[in-house]
């Protein structure tokens, strides 16, 4: 099944040891921007289209006209790259055209250039009924890191059943700082697959306390090793506890003893009133 995050780019820094996994398999995440630094990686891999010179008026109609995602996707990078002026044309596209993909693509757009003014269009696209749009609007809030969004993207988080929605949604609020939004992460953070239970875990981990710790410990029992593994650093952060993960410094690296580790704390620890 096709999910909102299949078009993404993104930024998730507490699963930089994941990326590689995560991004294997049978769905191939381009992962959600909730900073720039993944962002700038996913543009700088995208070829000149040679466009880059072009006058802007062309390259807008040239972006709207566009059938091929590829193109689309490589229009966009020279727009938003080279065209700075460019921020108000992209939220006027994104608000008249009938085209899904020109309308998110341009919505990805606002994201990239932290386009403040578009806020009250976006807050009404987490609405929408394409999933493509309701993920890249949170996705566009988070990079503009507008905290007036915060119930905006609670409700969204609450009614929406899509992963990859849950997935942008939970980074948003993450971007945003958004503490009052943990008690609807909690409800988020079963879903069925793995990688949004690792998004929403992360989520968790950074906006939450010690006070949270019995709810993450569950997913040290997880099915999976990487919400496992997710689940024991997201401890680590909350409680300045060390599992004796290995400290690894790029290529593939093991989780050591930092899992049986983690269990074996819990298990000592999971009747004490500090963290329930």
């Amino acid at each position: 099944m096709t999910k909102a995050t299949d078009h993404w780019p993104s930024h998730v820094p507490f699963f930089k040891m994941y990326i590689a996994v995560v991004r294997g398999g049978a769905r191939i995440v381009a992962l959600i921007a909730l900073a720039n630094v993944l962002v700038l990686a996913q543009r700088s891999s995208v070829p000149a289209s040679g466009s880059v010179a072009q006058e802007l008026p062309k390259l807008l109609s040239q972006f709207q006209s566009e059938n091929e995602l590829s193109n689309k996707e490589r229009l966009l990078y020279d727009i938003t790259t080279v065209h700075p002026e460019a921020r108000a044309s992209l939220l006027d596209i994104a608000e008249k055209t009938k085209d899904n993909d020109t309308q998110w693509l341009a919505i990805r757009g606002i994201g990239w250039m932290k386009y403040g003014p578009a806020m009250p269009f976006l807050k009404q696209c987490l609405k929408s009924k394409s999933i493509y749009v309701r993920a890249n609007s949170a996705a566009a809030i988070g990079e503009i890191k507008d905290p007036s969004a915060a119930a905006d993207l609670i409700e969204l988080l609450r009614t929406d059943n899509d992963s990859g929605v849950i997935e942008a949604t939970s980074l948003a609020l993450l971007s945003i700082g958004a503490k009052q939004a943990i008690p609807i992460l909690k409800t988020k953070a079963d879903n069925p697959s793995s990688q949004t239970r690792l998004w929403v875990l992360g989520a968790i981990g950074a906006l939450g306390s010690k006070k949270d710790v019995a709810f993450v410990a569950r997913f040290l029992f997880d099915d999976n090793t990487m919400v496992v593994a997710e689940a024991a650093r997201v401890i680590e952060r909350l409680t300045g506890t060390d599992f004796g993960f290995p400290r690894c410094e790029g290529g593939p690296c093991s989780f050591g003893d930092g899992l049986d580790n983690a269990r074996r704390w819990w298990n000592k620890w999971k009747d004490d009133p500090a963290y329930r």
